[in-house]
């Protein structure tokens, strides 16, 4: 390809974070009882035995659009099946994958012209083309699709914020025309100017763009099953088309999703399974039990029970450690949590190092900070007098907010899902609050697509959640999350001087000034606890079998709800 000197770099931001990526996981190796290879490793197909079936373990997802999910057990599944222009391999560098090749960038680095591979086809043997992928871009942008994840090409794509705000909000809505809304759409910096070539204008140079391209937002949809781009996406599989390894084959609600190949499949490596399923078990400790039966070949652990876990199974238990953190979430918009003094004391209640070891037997790292050091954060301690457990403290912020000793505070509820390690949370923190702060909190005991209905529709007050990276950049943590209105700000923080840091940091050129403005306003999000007191970076913990080969060998830090899920056509059965 023909990249300017001064846009190269944007392509290779990826690569430098992964040295940093792939130090942080293999610290994990005399916890985990598990090496993790060297990067860029994948099982060659001869390792897996053509045929058989793997039967795994996840939450239902909310939605099977990829162009309006944020949740990773939505996201998991939607890699499985669709797969963008690029992609990032093991060493999270951008790669082509329906792409021909790296992209053509103007001078002025506004103008992305993106050759397609040739003889592309949907599972069901219909061309894949530019036009696909124009038509995806535009569903992200289009405002009855309402995309979680819009925010990400939002300021990017010409065009495609004046679309997705063309319906106005809640409280100022929009009513334009048939006309006028396509005349929105037909204005998004998109266009397929011919079969395989895919052209995007930028309103301004972006760093992280490259990156972005590789992310479930901009895969592509099956332009001749729709109508228009703002046709709901079907819950049915039969009524989809996919480009990805897999092809969903059978969704039972509240059961599993069967996926068998796709026999269009164009990546090098090639499914060997003649089906996967994923089975949807909210409780871990009822999936651990599943897999000790053979009912599953992988499970997620029940952190309640890691110690005896660890013993029982030997070499079929696997850590990794993530790019993730997570921690308690406020929503803003509901008093008293609206009160800085009000969330400073409900964090310095918390203490971390007893949570991780007491709920978690000491599987995750205590933080205290958003921003994990693996991405350009400080240490996990860094914020520990700020937000840091601290009873005393907590209890004077408490008084200073107009409760002393919890008087007159209203019980909050506290939304998980019904699994033992949940409960033993909530029972944990409803304890600590009501013995430190003298407030109460009950829990709202929900299902996986209910608990992320509620974080997306901001019906919640204290919430257990986080974030894990998506792209490894410390953009991804914050962009979108805390800025006003971001489209994954769930918990609704509205600061003008973390806007005003977002706004500068987004398209700088410099970037050491640009990763200090991301410095500096994770700075601001933690000591202001605006929407989130983070309590530790967590660890994934699973159960897999040890005849199935390309899990572990592929577990970094795109993993979602599996070991190495983000290339599960490297999946199969040892010979």
């Amino acid at each position: 390809m023909n990249l300017p000197r001064k846009y190269r770099w944007l392509w290779l931001l990826a690569t430098i974070a992964a040295v940093a990526l792939v130090a942080f996981a293999a610290c994990d190796d005399d916890e985990g009882g598990g090496e993790t290879p060297g990067a860029g490793e994948t099982p060659p197909a001869g390792e897996r035995q053509e045929g058989g079936t793997l039967t795994v373990h996840s939450v239902e997802f909310q939605s099977l659009d990829p162009h309006y999910s944020n949740y990773i057990q939505d996201i998991t599944v939607h890699r499985m099946v669709w797969r963008g222009l690029y992609q990032l391999d093991r060493d999270n560098k951008v790669t082509p994958m329906m792409a021909e090749d790296l992209p053509d960038i103007s001078a002025d680095g506004l103008t992305y012209t993106i050759t397609l591979k040739s003889d592309l086809k949907w599972s069901d043997g219909e061309p894949l083309t530019a036009a696909d992928f124009e038509f995806g871009l535009k569903r992200t942008c289009n405002p009855s699709i309402a995309g979680q994840y819009e925010y990400v090409l939002d300021a990017s794509i010409v065009g495609c914020a004046d679309y997705y705000a063309a319906l106005g909000t809640e409280e100022e809505p929009k009513t334009p025309t048939p006309a006028e809304l396509q005349a929105l759409e037909d204005a998004v910096g998109v266009t397929a100017v011919d079969d395989t070539t895919l052209e995007i204008i930028l309103n301004q140079a972006q760093p992280t763009f490259g990156i972005i391209m590789a992310l479930w937002m901009t895969f592509p949809a099956p332009a001749h099953l729709f109508q228009t781009t703002g046709d709901a996406w079907p819950t049915d599989p039969s009524q989809l088309a996919y480009n990805g390894p897999y092809q969903i084959t059978e969704y039972a609600l509240q059961d599993h999703v069967t996926l068998t190949p796709n026999p269009n499949w164009i990546g090098d490596i090639k499914p060997t399974l003649d089906t996967l399923t994923i089975k949807f078990v909210e409780d871990f400790a009822v999936a651990d039990n599943a897999f000790r039966s053979g009912e599953l070949d992988e499970a997620q652990v029940d952190l309640a029970q890691l110690a005896s876990i660890k013993t029982e199974f030997g070499d079929e238990y696997f850590q990794q450690l993530q790019p993730a953190t997570i921690g308690l979430e406020m929503s803003l918009t509901h008093p008293p949590l609206d009160v800085l003094e009000v969330r400073l004391a409900l964090s310095q209640a918390l203490n971390r190092e007893e949570i991780n070891t007491v709920i978690y037997g000491g599987a995750n790292v205590p933080t205290t900070t958003w921003l994990p050091a693996v991405t350009g954060g400080p240490p996990p301690d860094e914020f520990e007098d700020v937000i840091g457990f601290n009873p005393e403290q907590a209890k004077a912020n408490l008084a200073a907010a107009g409760f002393a000793d919890g008087a007159g505070f209203p019980t909050l509820k506290f939304t998980i899902r019904d699994t033992p390690t949940n409960q033993n949370l909530f029972a944990y923190i409803q304890k600590a609050y009501n013995d430190i702060l003298g407030i109460t909190i009950e829990a709202d005991v929900v299902d996986a697509p209910t608990r992320s209905r509620k974080f997306n529709t901001h019906d919640f007050e204290l919430y257990p959640g986080g974030w894990v990276q998506d792209y490894p950049d410390p953009e991804n943590w914050i962009v979108g999350l805390f800025n006003t209105g971001g489209g994954n700000n769930g918990y609704e923080c509205s600061d003008p001087e973390i806007d005003a840091l977002i706004e500068a940091a987004q398209f700088n050129e410099d970037n050491d000034e640009r990763l200090q403005q991301y410095t500096d306003a994770n700075e601001l999000i933690v000591s202001r606890v605006c929407g989130v007191a983070p309590y530790y970076h967590i660890t994934n913990n699973w159960l897999v079998s040890d005849e199935i080969v390309g899990m572990k060998e592929n577990s970094a830090g795109q993993d979602g709800m599996m070991p190495g899920d983000w290339m599960a056509e490297a999946w199969g059965l040892k010979k």
